[in-house]
């Protein structure tokens, strides 16, 4: 079996999706059609990791939004994603090939991550890298820079990202 965990916070919208009136999650129609071709072509099961996962209106708006997923990592307060990913997996041990989308990259080390630039979100080149990734014909996943994986954490430690 074939995985995907999602966020969706910087991959499925960004920093610059229109939202005149605020509203809690939102996302660009062009980017979850690019996602859903994604998990169509890997035939890759999704699992949520998005902070969407844990509150009901999360959930409801995922499914209003047509975000295909199968599943939710669990919640562990205070404890990285990277943890909850690791926890899912121990509980399905038949997952031959996974890859992490995220923009923040939550004690991700260690983990194939696929970061897209939250002001970007998922572009066709990374949609493109992962299935490669999740097909085998591509070993390294496509993290950013060290400097900028450090100043983002630095950005999301003031603003308190919530994931």
């Amino acid at each position: 079996m074939k995985v995907i965990f999602l966020d969706i916070d910087g991959v499925l919208n960004t920093t610059r999706t229109k939202n005149p009136r605020k509203l809690p999650y939102v996302v660009e129609k062009p980017l979850v059609r690019r996602f859903k071709a994604l998990a169509r072509k890997t035939r890759a099961r999704v699992v949520l990791i998005s902070t969407w996962r844990y509150d009901p209106a999360g959930l409801f708006s995922a499914r209003h939004h047509g975000i295909p997923f199968h599943d939710r990592t669990p919640d562990l307060p205070h404890q990285p994603r990277r943890d909850e990913i690791m926890a899912w997996l121990k509980a399905h041990p038949q997952v031959a090939r996974y890859a992490v989308i995220d923009d923040d990259d939550d004690d991700l080390d260690g983990l194939p991550l696929f970061q897209p630039n939250p002001r970007e979100g998922l572009t066709a080149s990374l949609a493109h890298a992962v299935a490669h990734f999740l097909a085998g014909k591509r070993t390294k996943d496509r993290r950013r820079s060290a400097p900028v994986r450090m100043v983002r954490r630095a950005i999301n430690a003031l603003r308190r990202h919530p994931g």
